[in-house]
């Protein structure tokens, strides 16, 4: 008996280990501290679940909107994370921001209401209906876009003033100047101390040291209209005066507003920024899952290491302008903020961020990855911000996809760092003089490889440059002194300038296999400071420039052709697989101590191997094993062109078969076998529906079938319409030249299927085309069948519409007794005849217009 007392302890014991810290507590809008986590009695705040939790527990978030401070102190530990988690499938919204209520008129179309906005001033911000507002400013944003600056150009100043025609004239004095140099690399934003209407006095700033010794108005540029920088200023109340601006008052803690509707705002549909963070992770070995931020970024502090952020959404995460006291170009701010080690940032979605969108801090955080991200519109600022951003060592950035961005695509600058799959495009939207991919070295030999990303479609703004030379938006941009870079396998297209550009003291270098298509140039290089050697260019393609080389022993450049024609499969289609038969094709020299598989008798020039893996980059992407998918008819896509016959009864129709790829092909049609490699006409067929298949030549049993229909010959159809004295016509079918002929006498001929013809009232318009059994269009103008009135209904004066300029009508005017009236013969002016109901009952008219064909249109006064 003892023992069996005994063994039940022992079971009890270890069954107690097994669930000890594996709870599930849940947290609901509608929950309550004093419940106890169940999820049918969940609680209401983040606080009572994280007191509660520990290592291994889970906590379910229900779906609603949370605006309390969300922070976790706690730890978890390698086998056991500390979990959050949205409920599945439900919408679990997590603001740092508060509603505003009790909007009251200020003047015209700007309200006020009572906020205590306690959060740093420059990290102020205001929504409305989840849309960012403008704090009040001079010049206005009146495109509601912000990439478009909308500054005014600056005429001169120094380090502590600038001369500005035309400003705003109100006192400035308190307010903030934003500028942006010539040099377009970063702008910084200052304090104004004084104004006038042609001068801005703000805090100094040192020129003699960097940022400010390239961005000062005392730094020229020969620019269209951006000699010398642009400004806007802000942050006064008198200058709210244009829709979707506000401004607070942190004395008298009152907001002011201007919707774009210029109505009283509802109550709950402003939000402003009442806290800079919407999640701090302060422990180890927590993992975040499904959650949706606004408002305010994610951080991960210091020494909070071993942390996951997977698919959560961070939107507005970091708003507001740049320090008052910055003399960096960069900022420390981003949607996602990391200082902490083996931080995981897997399957997000970040949009909307005045500065980065993820940034990894180096002096605090290594060994993180980066995965499967979608970043998209960050650094509204123009400043050293990118949408990812990383400083850290050992890093793998892997598989995002980027876009929209006023500086870098991507910036990463530690050491033994992966940065691969990646699809980056779309920045230097509002700087210049960066890369889509872009890094600043130092002595150090980093030992990083970029491979198989796409970097593409980037043009630095018009104000960045003179027109006469490339907007400098390069592809990949290793800047100054970078060394010890692996780049292959890369496809960069679309660029404003360098495929490649690489400045200074550059060494180990080792661009293998890359595609460079429609950059300004292939490569560039400023070595204005150091030598550049021990670099080498082997297998890479552009199609534009030349690769950089000044020395015998700067860049050894090898098996690197550059030519003009397409060597792709279809690079309009940003297809990079070089065709069959492509002088790409087995030309590549095989590189000592780099392992690229191949097909054939040697490996391809460029990122894509004929016969390999059609790789593909971002979080979709498809990762290059070097083996391709066995060939099948299913990886052709073919376009088939149907022409009818020329004419009735003629057996003139057509079929023509393209591929996108050349293969050797069999078509069968209408039993019978043709081969062809790229394109197959099939001609003399009579009107019926057939059937066509094509099969690769070597797998004949597999194939892609079409039925096709010739249809017979039809007569020329097309559209027209009649506006002032120009008959225009749109022909749909038929074979020019079309020959147009009004009253029998022929008075144009012409290949455009659209075309116009002057007319007069009472013409015959007759077109023919080419072929006299396609027949004819013929009509004859009547200038007023279409005619329209307006404001219809009306409160008593209305027009009439017409398609003539001037001359005479006699209008006649019913009620709904069939009485007459109105009848009087009225001018047309400029295509308008203006009439009136004044006086007249309220309902229902009837007015005829006497023409040729008289028209009768239905008039309802108000």
């Amino acid at each position: 008996m003892p023992s069996k007392i005994h063994l039940l302890f022992l079971l009890s014991f270890f069954l107690n280990i097994s669930v000890f810290g594996q709870n599930t507590y849940y947290i609901a809008t509608n929950g309550n501290d004093a419940s106890t986590g169940a999820v049918d009695s969940p609680f209401k705040t983040f606080n009572k679940a994280i007191t509660e939790m520990s290592a291994g527990d889970t906590c379910i978030i229900k779906e609603g909107v949370y605006d309390e401070e969300f922070v976790i102190t706690k730890n978890g530990t390698a086998s056991n994370y500390l979990t959050f988690k949205a409920a599945d499938g439900e919408n679990v919204q997590i603001r740092a921001t508060k509603y505003v209520s009790g909007w009251q008129t200020h003047n015209d179309n700007i309200f006020k209401a009572n906020v205590d906005m306690s959060i740093e001033s420059r990290f102020r911000a205001v929504y409305h209906n989840n849309a960012y507002m403008d704090l009040a400013r001079w010049p206005n944003n009146t495109d509601n876009n912000r990439w478009t600056v909308d500054c005014h150009p600056v005429e001169n100043g120094d380090g502590s003033h600038f001369i500005v025609s035309g400003i705003q004239n109100i006192d400035w004095t308190g307010g903030l100047v934003y500028y942006l140099g010539a040099h377009s690399g970063a702008s910084w934003t200052r304090k104004i101390t004084a104004s006038s209407s042609t001068r801005i006095d703000f805090t100094t700033v040192d020129t003699s040291k960097w940022p400010f010794s390239t961005h000062n108005p005392q730094t020229w540029r020969n620019y269209p209209s951006n000699n010398r920088g642009q400004l806007f200023l802000f942050n006064k109340l008198e200058a709210l005066d244009y829709a979707r601006e506000w401004y607070y008052d942190e004395v008298a803690k009152i907001l002011y507003f201007q919707p774009a509707d210029g109505v009283i705002p509802a109550n709950d549909t402003v939000e402003y920024a009442a806290r800079k963070y919407a999640l701090e992770i302060k422990g180890d070995y927590i993992k975040i899952e499904g959650l949706n931020f606004f408002g305010g970024s994610v951080k991960i502090h210091n020494n909070a290491d071993n942390n996951q952020i997977l698919n959560c959404k961070v939107i507005h995460g970091s708003e507001g302008h740049d320090s008052l006291t910055n003399t960096s170009a960069q900022v420390g701010e981003a949607s996602i903020e990391v200082l902490g080690d083996n931080t995981l940032v897997k399957g997000c979605t970040v949009n909307h961020s005045s500065v980065s969108g993820i940034l990894v801090s180096g002096w605090a955080a290594d060994d993180c990855i980066l995965e499967g991200n979608t970043i998209s519109n960050t650094d509204y600022v123009g400043i050293h911000a990118s949408p990812i951003r990383t400083s850290g060592d050992n890093m793998k950035i892997i598989k995002n996809t980027i876009f929209n961005t006023g500086r870098d695509g991507m910036y990463v600058a530690g050491q033994n760092c992966e940065i691969a799959y990646n699809d980056v495009s779309a920045s230097q939207k509002i700087n210049s003089d960066s890369g889509v991919f872009y890094t600043v070295g130092n002595a150090n030999l980093k030992n990083n490889e970029i491979h198989h990303n796409w970097f593409h479609d980037a043009t630095a703004p018009a104000y960045s440059h003179n027109p006469s030379d490339p907007a400098k938006a390069a592809g990949i941009y290793l800047d100054n002194d970078s060394k010890g870079y692996t780049v292959h396998h890369n496809v960069v297209w679309n660029v404003s300038w360098s495929g490649y550009q690489v400045n200074w003291n550059n060494t180990h270098l080792d661009f293998y296999h890359n595609t460079i298509w429609n950059a300004e140039r292939a490569m560039d290089s400023w070595d204005i400071n150091g030598p550049q050697e021990n670099n080498k260019i082997y297998n890479n393609f552009a199609n534009t420039g030349d690769w950089f080389t000044k020395t015998a022993t700067d860049f050894d450049i090898q098996n690197s052709p550059i030519f003009s024609e397409s060597p792709f499969e279809d690079a309009n289609a940003q297809n990079f697989m070089p065709k069959a038969g492509s002088s790409l094709v087995d030309a590549a020299q095989e590189i000592t101590g780099f392992t690229k598989p191949f097909k054939g008798g040697g490996p391809d020039i460029g990122a894509y191997e004929r016969g390999g893996t059609r790789w593909t980059a971002g979080v979709n992407a498809i990762e290059d094993t070097g083996e391709g998918e066995a060939w099948t008819i299913n990886d052709t896509q073919f376009s088939i062109k149907i022409n009818a016959e020329n004419c009735p009864n003629s057996n003139s129709g057509k079929v023509t078969v393209v591929a996108d790829i050349e293969e050797n092909y069999v078509v069968t049609f209408n039993g019978t076998d043709s081969e062809f490699t790229k394109d197959i006409t099939i001609t003399d067929l009579a009107p019926n529906t057939y059937s066509l298949c094509i099969a690769l030549k070597s797998t004949p049993n597999e194939s892609q079938c079409y039925t096709v229909e010739v249809k017979e010959a039809q007569e020329i159809t097309g559209k027209t319409s009649l506006k002032q004295e120009a008959y225009a016509v749109n022909i749909a079918q038929g074979t020019p030249p079309f020959n147009v002929s009004i009253n029998n006498e022929l008075v144009l001929q012409t290949y455009n299927y659209d075309f116009e013809v002057n007319v007069k009232q009472g013409d015959e318009v007759t077109v023919k085309s080419s072929k006299d059994c396609e027949g004819a269009l013929i009509e004859s103008i009547d200038y007023y069948k279409n005619i329209t009135a307006y404001p219809n209904p009306t409160a008593g004066d209305f027009q009439f519409t017409l398609p003539v300029t001037n001359g005479n009508i006699l209008v006649e005017i019913y009620n709904m007794q069939s009485q007459v009236v109105s009848s009087k013969i009225y001018s047309i002016n400029a295509g308008v005849v203006t009439l009136s109901l004044q006086g007249k009952q309220p309902g229902v008219y009837f007015a005829k217009l006497v023409t040729k064909e008289p028209r009768i249109i239905k008039i309802v006064k108000e």
